[in-house]
Order: structure tokens, then C-alpha cells, then sequence
């Protein structure tokens, strides 16, 4: 199954980005993301694709904005401050360690990141239905971590998987979702078998993510 992250063929810089995020415990969602970027856009740009690949990267790095369930899975002051972490830290490696000497996409990888969360143009609605179907396809073991941890309520968490499908605009990019959400929702059953760690270990590996 993983091996459809792989089905369009990685650039040297996506293939750059994938060894510096390595290890991080969302790289599957990040794969999975782009992996709905190319079926709801096959002729995606090259900048929506890498955008797609690197949007949540802040999170791998310590210090980062804090949500809280209690201020709604629609809180505007964690969403934004999150968006703004990732193109900030998404700019600095491109022109930094990749060296990235095209400053239009730069600018355009930018945008995409920061609106990640919001949509805006179609291709930003595009990202933001890509990463609302690639939470609901990819993230069953978080959402279960998440209750039994206690960090969230199992109806809290229902809120955050109804949220994901309430945002998404693109038509095509909702029917999609019916169906992944009526499965990841299996993960709020307590009597579900979720290995929890190795899903995690899993989904940060890239080798065994992508082969």
C-alpha cells in the first residue's frame, strides 16, 4: 500500500526534503499529503507538490505553537501561528541547505504553507483538502493515542475528524473523504487492536514509508 506515495516519481529536492524530515513521526502524513495533492491535481506544480510534502514541518522541530482541544480544533491563533512556523522553517532550509537559487518558487512554496490550513486560490484549497484527506487516511494511531492518553475525549476527537471533512471545499476532495473518515472513525473504538508505537516507528521511517 505505501508504495503509492512513490507513484509519481520524487524531485532531487522533494528526495532532499524526504532525508531531512527523516525520522520525523509525521512523515507519513506529509507523504500521504502529496500523494492527495497528485490525485485531486495530476498536473500539479511542482511547488504545490513540494509544499505538500513539507507543510507541517515545524512540528519536527522543538519549540512550536501548542493547540488546545478546548479552544477548538478551529483555533485561528495556533493555525496560523503553525503556518508561519513551517514557511519560516521551510524557507530557511530551501535557501540555506538545499541551496534553492529559484527565488520565484521559493516565494510560491511560501504562500502554499502558509495558507496550508486556511485554503484561498484552488491550489491552495487543493493543499488543504489533500492534508485534511491525508490526516483521515494516515493518522488512525494518533487520533487513537490522542484518547487514550486522555489529551482528548473520544467526542473531542470525533470533533477534530468532523472538522477535517467540514473544511475540505473541492467536491471531488469530499466524496473522497466519506470513506476514510467511516474507517478512521474504527479508531475510536476501544476494543480496536491499534499497535500504537509501532505505528508511530512506522510512520517515520522512510524507507519503509516510501521503500
Amino acid at each position: 500500500m505505501t508504495n503509492r506515495y512513490a507513484a509519481t516519481p520524487f524531485s532531487p529536492l522533494e528526495s532532499a526534503a524526504l532525508d531531512w524530515l527523516d525520522g520525523f513521526y509525521q512523515l507519513e502524513h506529509l507523504l500521504s499529503t502529496r500523494y492527495w495533492v497528485t490525485i485531486l491535481a495530476p498536473a500539479a506544480s511542482p511547488a504545490l507538490k513540494f509544499a505538500a510534502l513539507v507543510h507541517d514541518a515545524e512540528r519536527f522541530f522543538p519549540g512550536g505553537p501548542s493547540g488546545d482541544a478546548r479552544a477548538g480544533f478551529d483555533d485561528c491563533d495556533y493555525l496560523f501561528a503553525h503556518s508561519i512556523r513551517s514557511a519560516n522553517i521551510v524557507e530557511a532550509w530551501l535557501r540555506g541547505p538545499a541551496k534553492t537559487q529559484d527565488e520565484t518558487f521559493i516565494k510560491h512554496v511560501r504562500k502554499l504553507i502558509l495558507r496550508h490550513e486556511i485554503g484561498g486560490n484552488s491550489e491552495e484549497d487543493i493543499l488543504q483538502a489533500a492534508d485534511s484527506l491525508a490526516f483521515l487516511d494516515a493518522f488512525d494511531w494518533l487520533i487513537a493515542s490522542w484518547v487514550r492518553q486522555n489529551h482528548v475525549s473520544p467526542d473531542q476527537a470525533r470533533e477534530k475528524l468532523d472538522w477535517s471533512v467540514e473544511r475540505i471545499r473541492p467536491p471531488t476532495a469530499r466524496r473522497l473523504a466519506l470513506p476514510l473518515y467511516s474507517k478512521i472513525l474504527e479508531a475510536l473504538d476501544p476494543a480496536k487492536n491499534i499497535d500504537i508505537a509501532s505505528r508511530k516507528a512506522e510512520a517515520g521511517d522512510c524507507r519503509r514509508l516510501i521503500g
